[in-house]
């Protein structure tokens, strides 16, 4: 007896289960993104130095390196961008489509941590948690974050966990 079997994706316009995904890693389209969320002298700082991470593997992605900070090949907005830049985008393609009714964020690209400037690194790190909460958080209730800290200075990690210890938007703390 032969017996054919349909091999094809099964493409429905959106599940029936209820998802979560703990592992979301919204990117910024450039660095004036966080500028709202800097001082003037670390927007200097940031155009003339860049970021200046201790160990050079961070200048990218460490792994897979075919996969732009771990992005689906899919995950390039139509409106242009990087991989998870784009909220929108993410809505219908992620949440939507896979009635995802919980994500929580990882900034895990150049998000202030590990920076050789130690000052610099808390700023930015404050400044990627402020751009979180006000463009995903705030806009997305479905969405939970991931407090960005500058685990190299123990007091501005303190301080930036402080700040955000009654925010049940933020659900935990990010360490690369």
């Amino acid at each position: 007896m032969n017996v054919q079997v349909d091999t094809r994706p099964l493409v429905t316009n959106a599940s029936t289960l209820m998802t979560a995904d703990c592992d979301i890693h919204p990117q910024r389209s450039n660095d004036k993104v966080l500028h709202p969320y800097l001082e003037q002298r670390w927007i200097e700082h940031m155009q003339t130095f860049g970021a200046r991470p201790r160990q050079a593997y961070q200048k990218g992605p460490a792994y897979p390196k075919g996969q732009p900070n771990a992005s689906r090949r899919d995950a390039w907005p139509p409106e242009g961008g990087r991989p998870g830049s784009s909220l929108s985008f993410m809505q219908k393609q992620l949440l939507d489509q896979n009635n995802c009714v919980l994500g929580i964020l990882n900034p895990t690209g150049d998000n202030g941590q590990a920076y050789q400037n130690r000052e610099f690194g808390a700023a930015v790190c404050h400044a990627m948690n402020e751009w979180v909460l006000n463009e995903w958080l705030i806009p997305e209730p479905r969405l939970k974050g991931s407090l960005v800290v500058p685990f190299e200075d123990p007091e501005a990690a303190l301080a930036e966990l402080e700040l955000y210890a009654g925010d049940p938007r933020f659900v935990q703390v990010l360490m690369l």
